[in-house]
């Protein structure tokens, strides 16, 4: 009976262990991050927030808030997983705020209503940044995008391969899809 536990036991460990080390299962922690706010992302949209043209920190507050606001609440279904040795891939299909049409929106908008804008009858761009965020702010309306995430196996362990400018711009809801 000894013999048998120790075996059942050796088995679990061997399989249990491998239940976290899949493309699908490392794909969906990264996207779980997203949705968690996980330090490591939060430090990378501090990265993003600083390379902006964001001149004000309530602009940059107010960013952070939106952006904050379109990880948390995407939404993601892993839809299929291909392995080829060492490369994998992993599709989802997210839905996200879609800050393109924000944008587009609050451009439009500017161009019709840009007395609303300006200062000393000059363009102000912190007064049009302020209505542009407070839309992406209030954004409800979302977008589905198909994404890829690419995996390489390294030392019997999957990780995740940095995201393209493409992946980037759809989990951030500002993919330009009229371009397609």
């Amino acid at each position: 009976m000894k013999k048998f536990l120790v075996i059942f036991l050796s088995i679990f460990l061997v399989v249990g262990c491998s239940f976290g080390n899949t493309p699908t299962k490392k794909a969906e922690d990264t996207l779980k991050k997203y949705q968690n706010l996980d330090d490591s992302v939060l430090k990378d949209l501090e990265l993003v927030v600083e390379g902006t043209t964001l001149n004000t920190e309530k602009e940059k507050s107010d960013y952070t808030k939106a952006m904050k606001m379109q990880y948390s609440d995407l939404k993601y279904k892993i839809t299929n997983e291909k392995v080829n040795g060492s490369e994998a891939t992993v599709t989802a299909k997210i839905s996200v705020y879609d800050f393109y049409k924000v944008q587009t929106n609050a451009n439009n908008y500017r161009l019709s209503h840009e007395s609303e804008f300006l200062t000393d009858n000059v363009f102000d761009e912190s007064k049009f940044m302020e209505y542009k965020l407070k839309q992406m702010i209030n954004a409800t309306d979302r977008v589905e995008y198909t994404i890829d995430i690419n995996l390489t196996k390294k030392d019997n362990e999957w990780t995740v391969n940095e995201f393209d400018k493409t992946t980037l711009e759809k989990i951030h809801g500002t993919y330009n899809y009229e371009s397609e």
